[in-house]
């Protein structure tokens, strides 16, 4: 783990603080159009209010509709690559991949436990999970705001949050058609349309996304190729512009996946453990090399997802009053069947299904009155997750327990948890002076949680039956404090302290009585940042320093009362993360760009044990660093438009994949490489795409998923990163 030394951040942050006035007499006004450029003439919506990107004083990173297209970025995998202190799990499933932003990572495995980063559609709380796997495609902006956001946003944030804004309907009519063509059979279609129905006063959009690859591994026992991706998501919108300043828009999607996903590579086998020992014995294959992308598995797996969602955003003013009012509904009914072992061993196998529905409202004001802003609001949160976990007993375990009926039978639990979550919140900017305003604010949340969990054990394999019905309330004040000093149009300085937390709750997987009940987790961070714009603006230098405390930390880990993988959520002693992040975008001329990213951070236990009795250390899916180097080099094409080559190397840092430092799950410090040759014409109608990434197939864990003290499977599994992918893509519009 690389060190953050303090006098070294601190030394840094001086120079550029001293180094940013010197141009500030040159500066110049920019335009405020949302993603005219990436040096800083970007709206974000961070504070509930649109503000330049370079005036907003959180440490944040917005990338724009036209950064997403000339960079290739499709996903949250993706941006998480691009993005300071960001880490995205990309377990290979659609339910468990963890979001990490500063160290900070949540324990959630299904919708009833809390994420510690939260996503936002629209201004609208996804959860996390299948809910949150959401396609890029049609996308305005995704704003990824570092740190704690329990004011605005409430709990959940405790790490930051990430806030997707859609493109919304256009008052003239619009039309773009994307294929994407690569390899592994890579299909990605998407297609959108817009337009006025009644001019001036309705305009509808509808956009469309069909995503598929064949799979990165292949299934030598069944000779076919796995972990693969099917899915397609249509959105559609409908824009009232009731008066000059009044409008609501409606909104409905739906999602639907059906692949063959979480089929891992055995890291590592225990040869003591029963199905080790059977594979010999019966002359089948182990998995000796867990990084050739063959696997043994006797079965298909399954992971299916519909979802769907609607919702209303009313806004309007009065004078000087501004009003918004934004009611969402979600539904989502998610199927999952592995294969436990992983083996030609028809041993066991597993599913995590869950059926999730949910609502929200948030009613909130914003008056301006002389030199103080005002905001403020309530909000409302219902949730019903029913998480239906079971363990499947397969012919082969059913012949060695000695009565073949039990093939077949499934074992599990059923946990239905009820979450009711209010709360109301007050933001207060004061303009002390032209240059100088402060921003103090805060929420209190009340939150409450009922479950009924159940589980039937019919071979004793989980720790017994179980009815449990209990239920528990969690309030918390989460304020902010912000400062922020502008020393010219252009050079920025500001200091934060914000509270966040998550509520206490149950959990509801297997196993979970040993432990059913956690309560609640709360964060202090401390960060001062600088924004800067050099040059005549042909610089961009936003620099943060961050020092984060937390206590009672919801960690995620196996119960060893039970002979399967059941982990659970416990609080589990202190942590701390600090660290240093920067971010640079240059054009030296019209036809360069140049960007580069970088975030240093040390994120560690200061105590505490796991449920095994093992310390802790180093917090996992926490790098030592992240970085991103990348450059443009954009030619006009006499007759034709322009040729734009963009390039951007990708580093993360060691990394842990699990919470005792297993040496298994130690991730080197590696690098990816991506490169996207583009031909556009004059008038953006048309471009064409040749592109690649991981160029150099660099092989990378993603996961570590220890079974191997489980007497029944005896083997360490790991997900493995995306191998080298290319390919080209065409997009037309109108």
């Amino acid at each position: 783990m690389v060190r953050v030394d303090s006098r070294t951040c601190v030394g840094l942050f001086i120079a550029l603080g001293l180094a940013a006035p010197a141009s500030a007499q040159t500066d110049k006004p920019v335009s405020a159009e949302p993603g005219a450029s990436d040096s800083g003439d970007i709206v974000v919506t961070a504070r509930k209010r649109s503000e330049r990107l370079q005036d907003t004083p959180i440490s944040i990173t917005a990338v724009t509709a036209e950064a997403m297209e000339r960079k290739g970025i499709k996903d949250i995998a993706d941006i998480s690559r691009q993005t300071p202190g960001l880490q995205y799990g990309d377990f290979g499933d659609m339910k468990l991949s963890p979001t990490s932003l500063r160290g900070v990572v949540g324990g959630s495995g299904s919708a009833g436990a809390d994420p510690a980063v939260g996503y936002y559609v629209d201004e609208i709380y996804q959860a996390q999970g299948p809910g949150a796997d959401l396609d890029l495609y049609d996308i305005a902006r995704v704003e990824v705001l570092r740190g704690p956001q329990g004011t605005l946003f409430g709990r959940n944030t405790i790490g930051g949050v990430i806030s997707i804004t859609t493109q919304r309907p256009s008052d003239t009519f619009a039309a773009s058609a994307t294929a994407d063509i690569g390899n592994y059979n890579a299909l990605r279609l998407g297609a959108s349309i817009s337009g006025p129905i009644m001019p001036g006063v309705v305009f509808a959009k509808i956009a469309a996304i069909r995503d598929v690859n064949g799979g990165y591994d292949h299934n030598v026992l069944l000779d076919r190729d796995v972990n693969n991706h099917r899915s397609w998501a249509v959105r559609g919108q409908l824009l009232f512009d009731i008066a000059s300043t009044t409008s609501l828009l409606v909104t409905a999607s739906y999602r639907k996946a059906d692949q063959e996903q979480l089929v891992f590579e055995t890291r590592r086998y225990n040869m003591a453990a029963d199905l080790p020992q059977a594979l010999v014995a019966a002359g089948l294959p182990l998995n000796t090399d867990p990084f050739d992308r063959k696997v043994y598995s006797d079965s298909r797996n399954q992971e299916r997802l519909r979802a769907w969602d609607v919702s209303a955003t009313f806004k309007t003013r009065i004078g000087r009053l501004g009003i918004t009012n934004i009611f969402s509904y979600h539904d989502h009914d998610y199927f999952s069947r592995a294969d436990t072992d992983r083996s030609p061993l028809r041993m066991l196998y597993d599913g995590d299904p869950e059926k999730v529905w949910r609502w929200s409202e948030e009613l909130r004001v914003d008056l301006s009155t002389g030199p103080i802003d005002w905001l403020a609001g309530l909000y409302y949160f219902r949730q019903n997750s029913r998480n239906q976990s079971f363990v499947e007993i397969g012919a082969d375990l059913a012949s060695a327990l000695g009565d073949p009926a039990l093939t077949g039978i499934r074992t599990g639990s059923d946990g239905d948890l009820d979450t009711t979550s209010k709360a109301a919140f007050l933001s207060v900017t004061w303009k002390v002076a032209p240059r100088l305003d402060v921003t103090v604010g805060g929420r209190y949340t009340s939150d409450h949680k009922a479950i009924h969990y159940v589980q039937r054990d019919v071979i004793n394999l989980l720790g017994g039956n179980t009815d449990i019905r209990t239920h528990g309330s969690w309030d918390q004040f989460t304020p902010n404090a912000n400062i922020r000093y502008r020393f010219s149009p252009t050079v920025m300085v500001y200091a934060t302290a914000s509270k966040g937390f998550k509520s206490g709750g149950f959990n509801d997987a297997l196993g979970s009585a040993d432990g059913i009940a956690f309560g609640p987790e709360a964060l202090w961070n401390y960060e001062l940042g600088l924004k800067t714009e050099l040059f005549d603006r042909r610089l961009v230098v936003n620099t943060a320093l961050y020092y984060m405390d937390w206590s009672r930390i919801q960690l995620s880990d196996d119960n060893p009362a039970t002979p399967v993988y059941d982990p659970i959520i416990l609080n589990a002693g202190k942590a701390h993360s600090k660290g240093i992040e920067v971010e640079v975008t240059a054009r030296p001329t019209d036809r360069w760009t140049l960007g580069g990213n970088l975030s240093v951070q040390d994120a560690r236990f200061d105590g505490g044990h796991l449920p095994s009795g093992a310390s802790l250390g180093h917090i996992p899916y926490a790098p030592a660093y992240t970085a991103d180097l990348n450059a443009e080099y954009r030619l006009p094409v006499a007759g034709l438009g322009s040729v734009a080559l963009f390039g951007e190397y990708q580093l993360r840092g060691r990394t842990y994949l699990s919470n005792d430092a297993d040496p298994d799950g130690v991730v080197h410090p590696y690098g990816l490489l991506n490169l996207r040759l583009s031909l556009q014409s004059r008038d953006e109608r048309w471009r064409v795409s040749l592109w690649a990434k991981n160029l150099t197939n660099r092989t990378y864990e993603q996961r570590l998923f220890d079974l191997s003290d489980q007497p029944l499977v005896g083997q360490k599994f790991i997900i493995l990163g995306e191998p080298r992918t290319i390919g080209v893509e065409f997009k037309l519009g109108y």
